[in-house]
């Protein structure tokens, strides 16, 4: 399919500094591919099953045609709502909306649906769209770069500090993330305090490392959205890093209530703050009980490398899957999640966290409470759409610290829609009433943390204990925490806490 562009501006032709004071006068003509859109627009109405697809990749600006960007809004604000996509029904959400008139509807969806051939063709044609939309940003920051050194040829620093910027954004943009699969192993020490656990009745979903939390919720249930809150710092990665390798690490069969493994249940983790790198820094000290300090430091004694290196060795039973892309759109999440799930049938599904997802959506961008309503009702979807539970990461507002007071439901930020949508909802928070815990003989600090299920659709509200150790910035059971400590001092445990 041929694709209309622009000729770039000819290098034998002189910029002088009047026409580069004047973006007008550059005569850079944008660069698009108006048939390579129609192709994509096309395959959205023709296949609605190929719209997780176009969503992964392409996000509204990246379409030239305005009419293209109402079409690629509309389609998508169907397809979120689970309304049904073919030329009718997108026609009278045009006419709905008043939008049929801008975009020349009917007529322009009979043309985009004959031009479209084949399927087979779509990557091709949303490479093409996304590639031109790439150039286009680089053309507006060079005139901008040009605008800059014409109206301060002085200022070279703050020029090339700018230029570096603008660049990168688009750079970072259109980096390719990809989902690699790394799967983590936990200490043998544990398997071994764990045969001490006893869960009181049988579970029906995916367990957790603390047997109280699985006495209330019974497991993680599927097409369950499960919100895990708390103030920036207080370990709500750590506390996720551990739900997911305790899952990974072994399967939980309910016929024989027993664990089955290696391998354990297959995750996925969606980390849009943090790298893969600095997930598994976390994952092997807490997996090897080597100090992530030391780690970092490269401070290693011949032992800690021997751990690491029996820990590195047994990653590779484990099915957990991380992906870092930055700054995903919730249709840009779903899709991927979709193809996770395809490709590595994953049964958890993780995301750190929902505040940093944004919406596409023309009212989201006028309101951030709007846009956070959106992206949570998002995941509920995915978690019903996949049939899997979904801890979603989520923080709290700075009135759950006022008062020293423990934080509630009502303290989710910025939008209530967190609490409405999700089946349980947990808040974590360092119980300040309780003295900080100190092994003599380590340079280990152990915080006590509360974890409440403030909202829990069917099952119980609580408050459980946890001791969370900083030094590998995990949480364990206090159960364990203190059979871990009898043992250190030769001393027998006391079965009646089991």
């Amino acid at each position: 399919m041929a694709t209309k562009t622009a000729s770039p501006l000819s290098p034998r032709k002189k910029i002088n500094a009047q026409s580069a004071h004047n973006p007008s006068a550059l005569e850079i003509k944008p660069l698009y591919a108006l048939d390579a859109e129609k192709a994509v627009i096309g395959a959205m109405i023709v296949h609605p099953d190929a719209i997780h697809e176009v969503a992964e990749t392409l996000v509204r600006s990246d379409f030239f045609a305005p009419q293209h960007q109402i079409l690629f809004d509309a389609i998508m604000a169907m397809y979120a709502a689970g309304q049904p996509i073919e030329i009718l029904t997108l026609h009278q959400y045009l006419l709905d909306h008043r939008l049929a008139d801008t975009v020349g509807s009917p007529g322009i969806l009979a043309e985009l649906t004959a031009l479209f051939v084949s399927r087979l063709n779509l990557a091709s044609y949303i490479k093409t769209v996304r590639d031109r939309s790439i150039l286009r940003r680089l053309q507006e920051a060079c005139i901008h770069i040009t605008n800059q050194i014409a109206d301060s040829p002085h200022d070279v620093d703050t020029i090339l500090d700018q230029a570096e910027s603008q660049i990168f954004q688009i750079t970072n943009q259109n980096l390719t993330q990809t989902t690699s699969p790394a799967p983590v192993e936990v200490d043998r020490a544990l398997s071994l305090i764990e045969n001490f656990q006893k869960y009181k009745g049988r579970l029906r979903g995916i367990p957790t490392p603390f047997g109280e939390l699985d006495t209330y919720t019974t497991g993680w249930q599927n097409s369950d959205m499960i919100v895990l809150a708390a103030r920036p710092g207080v370990g709500k990665t750590a506390l996720a890093l551990n739900f997911a390798t305790f899952a990974a690490r072994k399967k939980y069969d309910e016929k024989t209530d027993s664990y089955l493994g290696p391998p354990g249940h297959p995750v996925g983790i969606f980390s849009l703050e943090m790298t893969n790198s600095q997930l598994m820094l976390r994952i092997l000290s807490a997996t090897s009980g080597v100090p992530l300090r030391r780690i970092r430091e490269g401070n290693l004694s011949p032992q800690d490398l021997v751990a690491l290196q029996k820990t590195a060795d047994e990653i590779k039973q484990w099915p957990l899957y991380l992906d870092d892309s930055p700054r995903l759109t919730i249709n840009q999440l779903r899709g991927k999640a979709r193809r996770m799930k395809e490709q590595f049938k994953i049964e958890l599904l993780i995301i750190d966290y929902l505040q940093l997802l944004y919406s596409e959506s023309p009212q989201a961008r006028e309101n951030r409470t709007v846009e956070i309503s959106e992206v949570s009702r998002g995941i509920k979807a995915l978690a019903k759409e996949l049939d899997i539970p979904i801890i979603v990461l989520a923080q709290l507002n700075r009135r759950s610290e006022e008062a020293n007071r423990e934080p509630a439901l009502h303290n989710l930020r910025e939008s209530g829609a967190i609490e409405q949508d999700a089946d349980i909802v947990m808040l974590l928070h360092r119980d300040k009433n309780e003295e900080t815990e100190n092994d003599p003989h380590s340079t280990t600090t152990n915080y006590p943390y509360i974890l409440n299920i403030a909202k829990q659709r069917n099952g119980p509200t609580a408050r459980i204990h946890l001791i969370f150790e900083s030094q590998y910035t995990r949480f364990v059971d206090p159960i364990r925490h203190q059979l871990r400590n009898q043992q250190k001092n030769d001393q027998p445990p006391d079965e009646s806490n089991f």
